[in-house]
């Protein structure tokens, strides 16, 4: 007999869009969404990609992914469950716990939202951080970010948190209570110097044409830098303006398997364009930005780190939204063992099978790209062009890109060669 267990209420902005039911049954847990009559009838969109607009239930023996990847990940995740009494592994309990404020407009909350309790709304970001520090130190990070939290979540492994501007305190940021207008990420121990690194790689994409997220160096009160992020989802009213959905929760993949084996470029870049109602324009940024994360050394573009954004009444989405995480893996030794996060394409992922010069070389070339463009509808004459195109532009804007930090020479040396070696394999003779 199946017996309801817990329930979380999905809100969409101030629409109650459905309930999440939690079910006992003999093998362990089931769980049901259903979209709330009223919400049917808005004329709103579906809030997931596979969450489709129907009055019948969606019944799964797991929770459904376009949940589990709403949630925190990794450091954030394990103090948000001590916190909360849990174990690391009650995902539901987890998302009733700290669902109430995420990134873009949905929420998941134990119970029906009062009329009376207005919805948090951060301030906008500002774009220029310039002069700015924050107001307490990098040791501090820990115990400040699990203060603050409350019960937001933010995805990622990294450790993370939110910022806000300081009351009467001119040019600093501290420590959001719950979500703010910006995202800090401190550099790990293990990963020195992490900030200045996304922040030299970030203002490189932004150079060379990509829309990037707004980021800056802004020290703590020790002096040390770290990467922060000004959010890209709130209006000018500082409310999410539409759905952003991260590719794993487009896939339907849970955000363990966000860098499977069994995934490709190919195959997403597919997803997102059939999700983006088939225009072009989404296979080319694709297929640009995955160049772009092997010419600079990057193999953390996981599903994860490639979202799309969907307006609030629409069930189609216009295409990706800004770039938000690049980083070169190339100063770190024991995350540089892979050239990309996933393959390129199914014939790897299918049949083992790369390109001709691939099995020659034991590295990406153009001609491996060109036959990724390939699988993607792009003919050789465009893919060329846009090859050499992004080269050129990286080329030219290498300079302007290392020196917007100064010093951190050792790490810009190791950074720089390792992108002056991909650039190098776009030029290499088919074999």
């Amino acid at each position: 007999m199946n017996a309801t267990t817990r329930i979380g209420f999905v809100y969409c902005n101030d629409n109650l869009a459905g309930t999440i039911t939690e079910y006992s049954v003999q093998a362990g847990y089931e769980y049901e969404f259903r979209y709330d009559t009223t919400y049917l009838q808005s004329g709103l969109a579906k809030i997931g990609t596979n969450l489709p607009l129907t009055d019948a239930p969606l019944r799964k023996n797991h929770l459904p992914t376009f949940f589990t990847n709403l949630m925190s990940e990794g450091w954030i995740k394990r103090h948000q469950a001590q916190l909360a009494r849990l174990d690391v592994d009650d995902k539901f309990g987890l998302l009733l716990a700290h669902g109430a404020e995420l990134i873009g407009p949905v929420k998941i909350l134990p119970s029906l939202l009062k009329d009376e309790e207005a919805d948090h709304i951060p301030e906008r970001p500002q774009k220029n951080l310039k002069g700015f520090t924050i107001d307490f130190a990098r040791d501090e990070f820990n115990e400040v970010a699990i203060r603050s939290f409350g019960r937001a979540s933010i995805s990622g492994v990294q450790p993370k948190m939110f910022l806000t501007h300081k009351a009467g305190a001119r040019k600093t940021l501290t420590a959001s209570v719950g979500m703010g207008p910006y995202i800090v990420k401190p550099s790990p121990r293990d990963l020195p110097h992490l900030a200045v690194n996304e922040f030299i790689i970030m203002r490189l994409c932004q150079l060379v044409g990509f829309n990037v997220a707004d980021h800056a160096l802004v020290p703590f009160s020790c002096g040390e830098q770290a990467y922060v992020t000004g959010r890209f989802d709130l209006d000018t009213a500082g409310r999410s303006f539409g759905f952003i959905e991260d590719l794993a929760s487009v896939m339907d993949v849970a955000p363990g398997n966000k860098s499977s084996e069994a995934l490709s470029y190919e195959h997403a870049l597919k997803v997102a364009h059939a999700s983006c109602g088939y225009h072009a324009q989404v296979l080319r940024d694709g297929f640009l930005q995955v160049l772009m994360a092997y010419l600079v050394g990057n193999n953390d573009l996981h599903m994860k780190n490639l979202s799309l954004v969907r307006p609030l009444d629409s069930d189609t989405a216009t295409g990706f939204s800004k770039v938000y995480d690049m980083v070169s893996v190339a100063s770190y030794k024991e995350y540089d063992g892979t050239e990309l996060s996933i393959w390129l394409t199914e014939s790897e992922v299918k049949d083992a099978k790369s390109t001709s010069s691939y099995d020659n070389y034991g590295y990406y070339t153009e001609h491996d790209f060109v036959a990724f463009a390939a699988q993607l509808g792009l003919d050789q004459k465009i893919s060329k062009k846009l090859i050499h195109s992004l080269v050129k532009k990286v080329s030219q804007n290498l300079d302007k890109a290392f020196d917007s930090v100064l010093g951190f020479d050792e790490l810009k040396l190791v950074m720089l060669k390792r992108i002056q070696a991909r650039m190098a394999t776009m030029s290499r003779p088919w074999l």
